[in-house]
């Protein structure tokens, strides 16, 4: 009876590592060489704000059309709001965060994570010499016109890959601009 009972309590446990161990939510997929032609996607036919933003991103295939977004603490910044989109493209799981700001209404830390990616192409979170950041620079691209702040992670060493990053950042610099 006891080999019984602790062959159970094997399969139970060993069953519910494997629940511990699964690798999370189901990313969507892209691909580099099913994107649309960007030239009858149009800005305009968007909305001038974040949503207006994704929704171009994803009609240009940048963003899975089924891709959740996270929504950020994006006070923290100085935005307004902001989203986090995680996905596979040629297998590279890609983050993508995406800010909008009110560049007229900017308060403190707002003016200080612009201006800081304006002169470097990056940021700290809580500033470039607190602890609380870790001195950590976060490479960033800010929109034309100053409202979009754009966060693109690929570790992938892929030229396709490369290139999608290339063009995503140029969608959002031109958005309204």
């Amino acid at each position: 009876m006891k080999k019984i009972i602790t062959g159970i309590l094997g399969i139970l446990t060993a069953a519910s590592l494997a629940g511990c161990m699964s690798t999370g939510p189901k990313l969507e997929k892209l691909s580099t060489d099913d994107a649309p032609d960007a030239e009858n996607i149009k800005s305009s036919d968007y909305k001038d704000n974040l949503e207006g933003l994704e929704k171009y991103l994803t009609a240009l295939d940048y963003i899975p059309s089924n891709a959740e977004a996270t929504d950020m603490m994006y006070s923290v910044i100085g935005a307004k709001d902001g989203d986090r989109y995680n996905f596979l493209v040629n297998n590279s799981t890609v983050f993508v965060e995406l800010y909008e700001y009110e560049p007229d209404k900017l308060n403190d830390e707002g003016k200080r994570v612009i201006e800081e990616v304006k002169a470097n192409g990056e940021f700290y979170v809580f500033g470039k010499d607190t602890e609380l950041d870790g001195n950590v620079a976060y490479p960033a691209t800010l929109s034309a016109n100053g409202k979009y702040l754009l966060l693109y992670t690929d570790s992938s060493n892929d030229v396709k890959n490369i290139q999608r990053k290339a063009d995503f950042e140029t969608a959002v610099k031109d958005f309204y601009k």
